[in-house]
């Protein structure tokens, strides 16, 4: 406080972004709805507040989405690659598309789904996938089956019938594919302070 005159003023609460968690709280990022250019940089924004805010504590993705837009996807995608903070991913409803493939590649043990849930390949189109990357890159498609593959820990040729065949998973097929690594009804976090 301070006394200006007879009056005394209480200073100005700082402007909060709502994204700082107290201790203990866990650390949520939503992606729900067609991924676009604004939901991504939205889910983008949080995951590197919370990355910033604390780097050894894990974040988690809950994803309801049929996918969407390739690039803003791959955006999204390289942004839980750069972050230091552990990143689990829960599917609550549904994660199409290339929410599918953000949803695989969380950490580890930490990839699960509601029983309700399902994971469906259909959303990518062959046009949207087959666009050449920018700057002459290699074609969208390429990258995400070499992305699938590795999280699913599936060969390319297997990733690449998925994306093209519009495979269809239930939770339970999911994890018998290596795109999640398990069925609840809540997230699964690592306990604590970890390394990332």
């Amino acid at each position: 406080m301070t006394r200006q005159g007879s009056i005394l003023r209480t200073p100005a609460p700082r402007a909060s972004t709502g994204l700082l968690t107290g201790a203990g709280r866990e650390r949520s990022v939503p992606l729900r709805g067609r991924i676009t250019r604004q939901v991504a940089s939205c889910c983008i924004a949080r995951l590197l507040v919370l990355a910033t805010e604390d780097p050894q504590r894990p974040i988690v993705i809950y994803i309801d989405s049929p996918g969407g837009s390739v690039s803003d996807s791959l955006s999204i995608l390289s942004t839980m690659n750069g972050i230091r903070s552990p990143i689990a991913t829960f599917c609550r409803r549904q994660a199409g598309g290339t929410a599918a493939i953000i949803a695989a590649h969380g950490r580890r043990g930490f990839r699960l789904a509601a029983p309700g849930a399902h994971f469906s390949f259909e959303a990518i189109s062959a046009a949207a996938a087959f666009k050449p990357a920018p700057d002459g890159e290699e074609p969208y498609l390429h990258l995400l089956v070499e992305m699938l593959a590795k999280a699913a820990q599936r060969t390319e040729a297997e990733a690449l019938r998925w994306l093209s065949g519009g495979v269809r998973f239930s939770p339970q097929e999911a994890v018998q594919c290596g795109l999640i690594d398990g069925v609840s009804t809540e997230p699964l976090l690592p306990s604590g302070r970890i390394s990332a």
